[in-house]
């Protein structure tokens, strides 16, 4: 990535002085958190009150603070919900409270101190929860590991981050990151684990009843800008990088969103209840979900994983949904794959409803609403039909937001159809996560929103480091509080990705291309690194086009490549179950590779590709393609955000991919 001169950076300076200036013009998008109490005193609401309460809204400068005074605060309100025997038990916000004064003994008795690392390999659940809110209460830092990384990289993250404890899920992991420690690491000393019972040596619930009655061991709380977390960035090549986020970091976000929304009481209610799946481990589940959530009352049932996401959906019924992109397609082709194959009776009344629903939102974005025959008619078939879709999502789910990956219009379009808004934001774990969100109230669809509060989103130019005027696309920069400390041991790195202004504050180099609006709607249009040039010189962008075709209700994953060639092809993974049914093909037995000999197979897949290509450019269709498995975390060909792996994808699949140039050498490394 390019570095910012110190021309360039006057440049840049220049650019941000005149956009606040041009900001300052303009009516503001804010509203003051006073007003929405004034407001909420007429309508004759109940405005919250309490030490750390200003105008119904918590107070916090560390995530430490968020749990001791939301703890204090609502304590006998749920927070955790843990699946057992059919249903979600709940913890309360007080037992959590006394879980972590556990905690902290545990650690203290371990002997962290102020500035160690913590390690924890596990997915989502309350021990993940209260190791962190105990680490940083004796202003230790937490290092967040995923259950489906290899074994090496938990070795590598551990010695590059200094562990001097590791929590671990289940036995399995226990004993593989044991076995790991042994061989490669030397600074960890005590390793326990969540799943072991009380009274086994290993357990984490050993220690934690031993600490019960000491008292939890002294606070030692963090400031600011001490570190919370190491967050370790998968990455698509290399090892991957320790991202140092502070608890002014991670703050800064959930403030910055408070400022963009119109009332941030009715953003996130006391009352609001999630289900979590998306993993802690990251920077967009822990501090859009876990922090914030907490920092405004809420609960959150505990997702038991993947499979179980829509039966659990039905069981914690959540009114509001963190999430990528692929849980809302999923509904998608679902109940489009359901309109292809019911009665005609039923396919009239799903399709009527949902162009009455797509009515309903128009006539609502045009500041009326959807009156008469029409609007009568959409009120039964809302009973009928759209009730039904939203009952997939637990039937309370009033608001879902999407991010980690692009969402295509076409999802967020349909969910807005069927009565469930949903917001896409934009962020890295470089930048805590968010830099920009599309409010409920101030939603375009095809952008992720404007800037949070505090934040500033330029487009520069990546050959002269320049700003660029509002809706010319360059490179995404981001300036403000949310941006990390540094990569961790990498200060190298680290200089490559941020450069300081002349006037002293850091700017974010993401290396997303996209253009800022004059309405200061942010849109990311692609990679810099991913975009890649073909034989005839013209440039390739492939996340738009992947995104197009991808829309197909018969396609679940897609790879687009082409670098240095004459044309792009594409490694598709199929929905087996949609084409068995579609074509009537035998039985559950059907293999990619059955689907890849079949003639009527790939005649309906090139038929899907040339109709879901009708806005692209002719040079940027794939002109042949082959079927592969899936993409998992598995296989490493899915981060644990659920983002392909392009670079493994490729060279995985190195020889099919010669395979449609008809040769047996193939230009992967930069596809």
């Amino acid at each position: 990535m390019l570095r910012i001169s110190k021309l360039s950076r006057q440049g840049v300076g220049r650019g941000l002085r005149e956009a606040k200036a041009s900001a300052a013009a303009r009516p503001s998008q804010l509203r003051n958190v006073s007003s929405v109490k004034s407001n909420l005193a007429s309508a004759g609401g109940v405005v919250e009150t309490g030490e750390h309460m200003v105008d119904g809204l918590l107070q916090f400068n560390t995530i430490h603070d968020v749990q001791q005074r939301a703890c204090t605060q609502w304590g006998e309100r749920e927070l955790f919900g843990t699946y057992d025997d059919g249903k979600f038990g709940w913890m309360t916000y007080a037992e959590f409270d006394s879980k972590v004064s556990s905690a902290r003994g545990v650690l203290t008795d371990l002997g962290i101190k102020q500035g160690d690392t913590v390690g924890v390999i596990s997915n989502n659940r309350w021990e993940w929860a209260a190791v962190a809110a105990a680490a940083y209460s004796i202003s230790a830092v937490m290092v967040p590991m995923y259950e489906a990384q290899l074994p090496s990289d938990w070795s590598y993250i551990l010695n590059d981050a200094g562990c001097k404890a590791l929590m671990c899920a289940n036995q399995d992991i226990y004993d593989r990151a044991s076995a790991e420690c042994k061989a490669s690491v030397s600074s960890v000393e005590n390793i326990l684990c969540f799943d072991a019972k009380v009274g086994e040596s290993h357990a984490f619930a050993t220690a934690m009843e031993a600490s019960k009655g000491v008292g939890g061991g002294g606070i030692v709380a963090p400031g600011a800008e001490d570190l919370a977390n190491l967050i370790y960035t998968s990455g698509t090549t290399g090892k991957p990088k320790g991202v140092e986020l502070t608890h002014a970091n991670q703050i800064s976000n959930i403030y910055g969103t408070r400022q963009i929304v119109e009332d941030p009481l009715e953003f996130m209610r006391h009352d609001d209840r999630s289900l979590s799946f998306l993993p802690w481990a990251h920077s967009y589940g822990q501090t859009c979900e876990l922090w914030s959530l907490m920092a405004h009352g809420a609960g959150m049932g505990i997702c038991r994983g993947v499979p179980d996401i829509l039966e659990d959906l039905q069981l914690v019924k959540p009114s509001l949904l963190f999430s990528v992109p692929t849980l809302y397609k999923r509904v998608y082709d679902g109940v489009h794959n359901m309109i292809q194959e019911t009665n005609p009776i039923r396919r009239s009344l799903m399709t009527n409803a949902l162009a009455l629903g797509k009515e309903k939102v128009a006539a609502e974005n045009a500041g009326g609403e959807l009156g008469g025959w029409a609007g009568m008619k959409h009120n039964a078939l809302d009973g009928l039909v759209l009730s039904k879709i939203r009952d997939r999502f637990g039937g309370n789910l009033r608001v879902g937001f999407v991010a980690g990956a692009a969402c295509p219009p076409e999802i967020i379009g349909f969910m807005d159809n069927i009565g469930i808004p949903v917001c896409e934001g934009y962020g890295l774990t470089e930048t805590s996560p968010v830099v920009a969100i599309n409010s409920p109230e101030a939603r375009k669809i095809g952008s992720v929103g404007r800037a949070i509060g505090g934040v500033e989103v330029l487009a520069i130019d990546p050959g002269d480091g320049q700003p660029l005027p509002a809706g010319s696309e360059g490179e995404i920069c981001v300036v403000g509080p949310n941006i990390m400390k540094g990569y961790h041991n990498k200060p190298e790195a680290t200089d490559e990705v941020i450069s300081v202004l002349e006037d002293g504050r850091r700017m974010f180099h993401t290396g997303d291309l996209g253009t800022v609006g004059t309405d200061d709607f942010v849109k990311i249009t692609g990679r810099l690194k991913e975009q890649y040039k073909l034989e005839n010189g013209k440039y390739v962008v492939p996340t738009p086009v992947e995104e197009s075709i991808g829309m197909s209700r018969f396609i679940m994953q897609i790879v687009l490549c082409g670098a240095n060639r004459p044309f792009n092809v594409c490694l598709i993974v199929p929905d087996v179950e949609a084409i068995s049914k579609e074509l009537k093909l035998d039985g559950g037995d059907v293999t990619v590779g059955d689907l890849q000999s079949n003639p009527d197979v790939l005649k309906l897949m090139e038929a899907e590709i040339q109709s879901n290509s009708k806005n692209l450019k002719k040079f940027e269709v794939p002109q042949k393609f082959h079927f592969v498995n899936p993409f998992t975390v598995e296989n490493q060909m899915l981060t644990p955000k659920m983002s392909v792996r392009r670079h493994v994808a490729i060279t995985t699949y190195y020889d099919e991919i010669g395979g449609m140039y008809g040769d047996t050498v193939v230009e992967a490394k930069s596809a």
